[in-house]
């Protein structure tokens, strides 16, 4: 069974917990679940998937090489593997998270996952577009002594477990967030309070945060979102207005240093010089959107176009690699449906 194959059931079992979860929302009318939200984070998720099945093989081709000039590895049914591949796999993972918050052609790939401002295992599936064609990099150390069988399952455990962690009904778990990442903690990583900033980078584990400074406990509830305005719109534009705004901060700065500044500094020398620039037109802070009042005959199209992305998203990953047409067409569908029907439910 392929990874693919090995997620689409992940996926349905998503689709159960989303469910669950939205319904427990709803019961209790705390406003954690918009129509236009769900639409647009779980088409995020469709995308992202479709966009990974026609990239996978390129992907696959750096770990290849590295494992043919490795002359042995750790043996695959040892359980020791496992657990050594799980450790060096999150601590890749820990420092490849912290530098996409901390370099601004990173953060142009990872932004579209905090642009969610309700936190919710629906968020979990805004996945970053482009977020594979860079993060094998951090992991092909890996190959060096793993099976590449041992890869491919800690990246689908890694997954399922950080799906997880994006729900605001699970509490604190006491000693276990001591060695664990848990909901509070990613919580935390997902505020946009001073304090909450840049932390909590940790995936499985929390105690790279610990040993590197980067730990916040949850104190006060987090507002989540981004901290500058984003006017969100459909899974597609979400990926590009990013790179659009990293080129007009890179058009703004002075001199070619600031230039190298916004591209591989902080974010922040973005932000910097964006929020000059539309301080004489300030737009609505992306904290405070709401869903946008909906035709009940336009909400209702938006249902209907949206209700068999996730089914055709399934049945994507059983379809056989030769079958390329069949794949490129399946795709495109899946792909002009979750746009269409995230743009009927559009966001302020």
């Amino acid at each position: 069974m392929s990874e693919g194959q090995l997620l689409s059931i992940g996926f349905a079992m998503f689709a159960v917990l989303i469910g669950l979860e939205f319904a427990w929302s709803r019961m209790r009318a705390d406003g954690g679940y918009g129509l236009s939200q769900v639409v647009a984070n779980i088409g995020h998720g469709a995308l992202f998937q479709v966009f990974d099945g026609f990239t996978k093989a390129l992907l696959v081709v750096p770990f290849l090489v590295v494992a043919s000039l490795t002359p042995a590895t750790l043996p695959i049914d040892s359980p020791w593997t496992w657990l050594v591949g799980l450790i060096a796999y999150d601590f890749q993972s820990y420092w490849r998270h912290r530098h996409h918050h901390q370099v601004g052609v990173l953060w142009a790939i990872h932004a579209v996952h905090h642009a969610a401002t309700e936190f919710n295992l629906a968020a979990a599936l805004r996945q970053a577009l482009f977020q594979n064609l860079v993060a094998w990099i951090w992991a092909l150390p890996l190959a060096l002594f793993l099976p590449l069988e041992v890869i491919v399952g800690l990246v689908v455990f890694d997954l399922l477990y950080q799906f997880l962690q994006h729900t605001r009904y699970v509490p604190k778990l006491g000693p276990l967030e001591w060695v664990f990442n848990t909901p509070s903690h990613h919580r935390v990583h997902h505020g946009t309070q001073p304090k909450y900033l840049d932390r909590n980078y940790g995936g499985i584990f929390i105690v790279w945060d610990r040993l590197f400074g980067t730990f916040q406990e949850e104190e006060e509830e987090p507002v989540v979102g981004l901290t500058t305005p984003f006017r969100q719109t459909n899974p597609l534009w979400d990926n590009l207005v990013f790179w659009r705004d990293l080129s007009r901060a890179t058009a703004l700065a002075p001199s070619w240093r600031h230039r190298l500044h916004v591209l591989f500094g902080p974010p922040i020398h973005a932000e910097s010089l964006l929020s000059a620039a539309r301080h004489a037109q300030p737009e609505v802070d992306s904290r405070t959107q709401k869903d946008v009042p909906a035709w009940p005959v336009r909400s209702g199209i938006a249902a209907l176009t949206f209700a068999p992305v996730p089914w055709l998203l399934a049945g994507l990953a059983w379809v056989p690699p030769e079958e390329l047409a069949a794949r490129v067409a399946l795709g495109l569908l899946i792909l002009l449906l979750a746009v269409a029907s995230a743009s009927l439910l559009r966001l302020r």
